[in-house]
């Protein structure tokens, strides 16, 4: 590897392994939690009627 790197390719580097820190983090849910929420009260619902 090249110890020296001309400026650009160095801020291009620095951002590529922001992005890729950025994407290995912690992700979202897929589901807002309003809607797990009413999934576990459908499911409690369920649960007594029966």
């Amino acid at each position: 590897m090249h110890d020296s790197f001309d400026p650009i390719e160095t801020q291009a580097r620095q951002q590529i392994r922001e992005r890729v820190a950025r994407a290995s983090g912690p992700q979202l849910p897929a589901e807002p939690h309003r809607h797990r929420l009413a999934r576990r009260l459908r499911r409690l619902a369920d649960r007594i009627d029966n």
